[in-house]
């Protein structure tokens, strides 16, 4: 199987016993859920012989507005798996050198950003922080609070700086005057 990924709950906690997403889709369906999806950051990593219950969809994570706006609509119970490794966990195992550090950074040219929050819509991300300028509030991006799933470069936005393999500067340490 390629589902593969220690299973853990949001804050990086391990979970007892065997749990997939498939499986729960499975019990969701015995006990008469009425639609169930599966949405991911990246649904495509799932073999196509997972075996999951009856009527399960699979989304991209840019389509949960849309799979949570259908489900409303219908009666009964319905189901959302989101499967994705939780933000602040990736950050964690990144500076640890567990998980994956893209060799891409996005940064803003404040030159360019009308400020117009159009990044902001399209990522819903924390890491995008308003910037005073003398040309009025810009955003930026917070490189410590970025996930690096680069979703803010969806908006309509020709501001943005990519930067492949580049590193953050270390501050200079502070020297002591006394």
């Amino acid at each position: 199987m390629l589902y593969n990924d220690a299973v853990t709950m949001t804050g990086g906690q391990a979970h007892d016993g065997p749990l997939t997403p498939w499986g729960i889709s499975w019990r969701a369906h015995s006990e008469g859920v009425k639609a169930i999806a599966l949405v991911s950051d990246a649904p495509d990593k799932y073999a196509a012989d997972v075996q999951w219950a009856p009527g399960v969809t699979l989304h991209h994570r840019r389509e949960l507005d849309w799979v949570q706006t259908k489900f409303r609509k219908i009666p009964g119970t319905t189901l959302i798996i989101y499967d994705q490794t939780c933000a602040a966990e990736k950050r964690r195992r990144r500076k640890r050198n567990l998980y994956p550090d893209p060799a891409k950074r996005l940064f803003i040219n404040s030159e360019l950003c009308e400020g117009c929050g159009d990044c902001e819509v399209a990522s819903n991300c924390t890491a995008l922080l308003p910037k005073e300028t003398l040309l009025g509030r810009k955003r930026e991006i917070d490189q410590s609070a970025c996930n690096k799933d680069y979703s803010c470069v969806n908006g309509f936005c020709p501001s943005f700086v990519t930067v492949l393999g580049g590193g953050l500067r270390k501050p200079e340490p502070a020297t002591g005057t006394g």
